[in-house]
C-alpha cells in the first residue's frame, strides 16, 4: 500500500469539502455579535452548525439572540452544572419557559464532529413538531426536559425588542460569563423557514452523516458564516452581508480542522482518575496531567510536532502504545512498557528505560517526530535538528502520540495549526499530501494527523456486522440485516431465555446455548430460524429458546462469513470453514481426535485473536482463546463463555500452542478434542477501522478507562479476565446515544439490565462510565471483542 494516499477524493468522502473552522478557547473570552437591522420572522427558523468540543466541563453558548439575557432563544452544550454534557435549547421570558429541549443524551465525544440542525416552527399543529433537535441527520426524541411552544407563539428569536442596542452572540453568554470551547464550522441560520437535516447534509458509504452545501434562501435576517477569511472571520457569506464583529478572536483562530478534514488533537476523556488533563487551545494545549490524542498511528508515515511552553526537567513527550496508554501511561508515570517518551532533561525513554542522552529542550523549542508504521522507526527533532533515532518494540497495537507533563506544559501541531495557538508565528508548510499546516517541513512521506489521510479500510463495517432489533411475533416473518449472515446470535431482551447462536455451517435448525454447557439442539424446519436470505433472515413458529417469541422484544447480532463453507486441510484435523477474510472472521466444524497437539485450519490470513469453541455432540463448557489473557503467555489459558470465572491456565485447552495465519492448535481435553465428538468454533482477529480484539485495565471509578478502538464502536464485549465477574454486550441499536447501558449477559439467561455496562460509544473507542467490578475494578485487566458502526475515518462525534 502506498505510504502517500491518493489526494483523490476516496469512496465515502464527502464531495462537498470545507477547508477551515472557527476556533473557539474559552479562556480567551471570544465571541461574535451581530446587531438585526430590523425585527423579522419569530415563529419559523432554522439553525445548522458543525461543532467538535473541547471543553469537559462548564457550558459552551454556540448562539444567543441576547448575550444569554432575557428575553431570548438560546442553544448550548452543557449547562449550569460541570458534569452537565446535554443539548439545550430554551426560549425563556421573565423566568418563564416558552421552549425548553435538554436532552438525555450526553455530548462527551472531543474527537470528531456533531451536526446539529435546530428548527422551530410554532405554526405546527402537533406540539412536538414546533422545535426540533437533530443530530447528525436523525431526529431527538428523548429528552430530560421538554417543554414546547405554544401554537403561533412569537420567540424571542427576530424580537424587535431585540433589534434595540441589544446583540445576537455567537460563541458567549454575558450573562453568565460563559464562552465557547470548541471548534465551530458551516453555520448557517435560516429566517422564515424551518428545514430538516437534508438541506445541509447526507448519509455516506460508511453509514457516516457527511456536509453538503447549502443552496436555499436565507430570509432578512439570515446568515451564513464559513469562517473562510482569516482576516474578518464574522464575514457574512449569505448575500445578506449580515456581518459579525468579533470579539478576542484572531486570525490565528482560523483552522483547517473541519468536519470534511478532523484533525488529531489531545483527548480529555483519556486523563488519570480524579486528575484530568488542563487542555486549552481547542485541546492543543495541555499542562500538568498526562493526555494521548485521539489518533494512533496507524498504516502509515506520520508527522507532528509540540512547542514547550514551559520549562521543567521531567516533563515528556512522545508515544505509547495504545494497550499501556490508560494503564502506565495516563496512570501518571514517564515509563509506559511498551512506547517513548523524550525527557525535557534529555533523556531518552524507549519500553521504560533510558536508552540514550539526547539534547535537552525548554520554553520556546519545538519538539516534533516522525513515525513510519512499517518499520516502527521513530525520529525526533528540536527546532527541526535530529535529536535521535529509535527503531520501536513492534506494537501490540498501535502507537498513540502522548505527553507526560508532570510540571511542564506543550501545545500540540498534529497539522492544523503552525502558529501553535498564537506563540508562534504560522509557516504554512503541507504534508505531501498538501494538507496541513506545519511549522517546519514534514520529511518527505510523511503525513499530517488527520482523517483524509488516513488509509481507506479494507471492509464497509455494514457490509459485514450488523445489530438489528425487533418484536417477536410466534408466527412466520423477515428481518432484514443489510446481507446474508452465517452466524446470527439471538437474545430476548424483555424476558429470561437462552441467548440461541446459529450459523450456515452447521445449518439454521442447530441451534447451540451460550449460556448452558448444552449440547446442540435442532428445531424443526418451520420454526425458529427458517433460513438466511440475501439480505438477512426468516423466522418461523415458535420453538423451545425461540428468537421469535411472541410479544417478546428481541436482538440479533450478526456476522457474514462465506456461506455453509469448504473444507480446509491446513491442520492434522480436516475442518469444515466458512471464512470471511477481509473481515477477519471464520466459522469451523471439526471433529475431535483426542490427541494432544492435533491443529485444526481456520481459513483466515492472519492468526485468530479470540476463539470461542464449542461441542455439538454432548455437553460441555464454551472454551474461549484470547491474545490478552496472559502477557506473555494467553495460549496457556482460556476463559468460559457460559461461566463468569476468571481466565484459568490448562495446557488441556489449547495444547500451551498459539493459533498461527493457518490454524489453532488443541489439547487432549474432551471440551475441545474428544475423540469423534463434533465441535464448532468462531474465530476472529483485529481489522483496522472494522474489528478490535484488546484489552484495558480498570481504574474503579466513574470517570473509567478510555479504550481506543480507531472506529465509532456497533457491538461491545466486555469480560473481566482476572476476577469471577461475568460476560457483558452492549451495541449501537439497542443505545443509540449516549449514555449507553442497556447490557446482555452472554453467561446468563436474564433479560436487559441498565445496571453494570455504564459506556459512553465514542467515534474513536469507548469509555467506561462505571466503577462497577465487572467492568472496571482499579487494577484489574478486562478483555473485550469490539465490532464498528463507522471507521474513525469518517465517523461522526456520538
Amino acid at each position: 500500500m502506498s505510504l502517500i494516499n491518493s489526494t483523490a477524493i476516496p469512496s465515502g468522502a464527502s464531495a462537498y469539502e470545507i477547508e477551515q473552522s472557527l476556533r473557539f478557547n474559552d479562556d480567551d473570552s471570544p465571541y461574535l455579535t451581530f446587531q438585526p437591522s430590523s425585527a423579522s420572522n419569530r415563529k419559523t427558523y432554522t439553525f445548522s452548525f458543525w461543532f467538535k468540543r473541547a471543553t469537559q466541563v462548564n457550558e459552551s453558548p454556540i448562539f444567543t439572540s441576547n448575550q444569554g439575557h432575557e428575553p431570548g432563544f438560546n442553544i448550548l452544550f452543557g449547562g449550569h452544572l460541570a458534569d452537565d454534557f446535554e443539548l439545550n435549547i430554551y426560549d425563556y421570558t421573565s423566568g418563564s419557559a416558552n421552549i425548553h429541549l435538554r436532552t438525555t443524551q450526553k455530548f462527551r465525544d472531543s474527537s470528531a464532529w456533531y451536526h446539529i440542525v435546530v428548527a422551530v416552527d410554532t405554526t405546527q399543529g402537533t406540539a412536538a413538531n414546533r422545535a426540533k433537535i437533530y443530530v447528525n441527520g436523525n431526529q431527538v426524541t428523548d429528552f430530560a426536559t421538554e417543554t414546547y411552544p405554544s401554537l403561533n407563539l412569537d420567540t424571542n428569536m427576530n424580537n424587535p425588542a431585540q433589534t434595540a442596542g441589544k446583540t445576537w452572540s455567537v460563541g458567549s453568554s454575558t450573562e453568565r460569563s460563559q464562552y465557547a470551547d470548541g471548534y465551530l464550522s458551516e453555520f448557517n441560520c435560516i429566517d422564515g423557514t424551518a428545514l430538516t437535516p437534508s438541506s445541509f447534509g447526507e448519509t455516506g458509504d460508511y453509514g457516516e452523516w457527511k456536509p453538503k452545501e447549502y443552496s436555499g434562501s436565507y430570509g432578512t435576517n439570515g446568515f451564513y458564516l464559513n469562517f473562510a477569511t482569516a482576516a474578518d472571520m464574522g464575514d457574512d457569506k449569505s448575500g445578506n452581508t449580515n456581518d459579525w464583529t468579533e470579539n478576542n478572536i484572531a486570525a490565528t483562530d482560523q483552522m483547517v480542522d473541519s468536519p470534511t478534514n478532523n484533525f488529531a488533537t489531545w483527548n480529555p476523556l483519556s486523563g488519570k482518575v480524579g486528575h484530568l488533563p488542563t487542555l486549552s487551545e481547542g485541546n492543543l494545549a495541555v499542562a500538568t496531567q498526562g493526555v494521548m490524542a485521539s489518533m494512533s498511528m496507524a498504516l502509515g508515515k506520520w508527522y507532528w510536532e509540540a512547542l514547550a511552553t514551559s520549562s521543567d526537567a521531567d516533563y515528556a513527550i512522545g508515544v505509547a502504545d495504545i494497550a499501556d496508554a490508560n494503564s502506565t501511561v495516563m496512570s501518571g508515570q514517564a515509563n509506559p512498557a511498551q512506547g517513548f517518551i523524550y525527557q525535557a532533561n534529555g533523556n531518552a525513554r524507549k519500553d521504560g528505560s533510558v536508552v540514550a542522552s539526547w539534547a535537552t529542550f525548554t520554553d520556546g523549542d519545538i519538539i516534533s517526530f516522525s513515525y513510519d508504521q512499517s518499520n516502527h522507526q521513530l525520529k525526533a527533532y528540536k527546532n527541526n535538528s535530529i535529536s535521535g533515532t529509535l527503531t520501536l518494540t513492534a506494537p501490540r497495537n498501535e502507537y498513540i502520540p502522548c505527553t507526560i507533563t508532570l510540571g511542564g506544559s506543550f501545545t500540540a501541531n498534529f497539522g492544523q495549526d503552525s502558529s501553535f495557538a498564537g506563540n508562534k508565528t504560522a509557516q504554512g508548510n503541507q504534508d505531501g499530501n498538501d494538507i496541513g499546516d506545519f511549522y517546519y517541513t514534514p520529511p518527505t512521506g510523511f503525513l499530517a494527523l488527520c482523517t483524509s489521510n488516513l488509509p481507506d479500510v479494507a471492509v464497509v463495517p455494514s457490509e459485514h456486522f450488523n445489530t438489528v432489533t425487533y418484536s417477536g411475533t410466534g408466527s412466520t416473518q423477515s428481518i432484514t440485516v443489510g446481507f446474508q449472515p452465517d452466524f446470527t446470535w439471538f437474545k430476548s431482551r424483555s424476558a429470561a431465555r437462552a441467548h440461541v447462536l446459529v450459523d450456515s455451517v452447521r445449518g439454521v435448525t442447530k441451534e447451540l446455548i451460550s449460556n448452558t454447557t448444552g449440547a446442540e439442539q435442532t428445531s424443526a424446519s418451520d420454526e425458529d430460524l427458517t433460513a438466511f436470505t440475501s439480505t438477512g433472515f426468516t423466522l418461523g413458529d415458535v420453538y423451545n429458546n425461540s428468537p421469535n417469541e411472541s410479544g417478546a422484544s428481541i436482538v440479533a447480532w450478526n456476522w457474514k462469513a462465506n456461506g455453509s463453507g469448504s473444507s480446509n486441510t491446513n491442520g492434522s484435523i480436516n475442518s469444515t470453514v466458512s471464512a470471511n477474510a477481509d473481515a477477519g472472521f471464520s466459522i469451523v466444524s471439526y471433529t475431535g481426535n483426542g490427541t494432544a497437539g492435533a491443529t485444526v485450519g481456520h481459513g483466515l490470513t492472519v492468526a485468530p485473536e479470540m476463539i470461542f469453541e464449542k461441542k455439538r455432540s454432548a455437553t460441555d463448557h464454551w472454551q474461549v482463546y484470547n491474545k490478552d489473557l496472559h502477557a506473555s503467555t494467553p495460549e496457556d489459558w482460556y476463559l468460559i463463555l457460559n461461566l463468569s470465572n476468571a481466565a484459568m491456565d490448562y495446557e488441556g485447552i489449547w495444547n500451551d500452542t498459539a493459533p498461527t495465519n493457518s490454524v489453532f492448535s488443541l489439547g487432549s481435553y474432551g471440551g475441545g478434542n474428544q475423540s469423534s465428538a463434533t465441535y464448532i468454533a468462531y474465530c476472529f482477529h483485529s481489522v483496522d477501522g472494522y474489528s478490535k480484539v484488546g484489552s484495558y485495565t480498570g481504574n474503579g471509578s466513574t470517570d473509567g478507562t478510555f479504550i481506543y478502538t480507531g472506529f465509532r464502536p456497533a457491538f461491545v464485549l466486555v469480560k473481566s479476565i482476572d476476577s469471577a465477574n461475568g460476560w457483558w454486550i452492549i451495541d449501537n441499536k439497542r443505545d443509540t446515544y449516549n449514555l449507553a447501558d442497556a447490557a446482555l449477559a452472554p453467561y446468563s439467561s436474564a433479560a436487559e439490565q441498565g445496571v453494570y455496562a455504564n459506556k459512553d460509544l465514542l467515534s474513536n473507542g469507548f469509555k467506561i462510565r462505571t466503577a462497577n467490578g465487572q467492568h472496571n475494578a482499579s487494577g484489574f485487566s478486562y478483555m473485550y471483542l469490539a465490532f464498528a458502526e463507522t471507521p474513525f475515518k469518517y465517523s461522526n462525534a456520538r
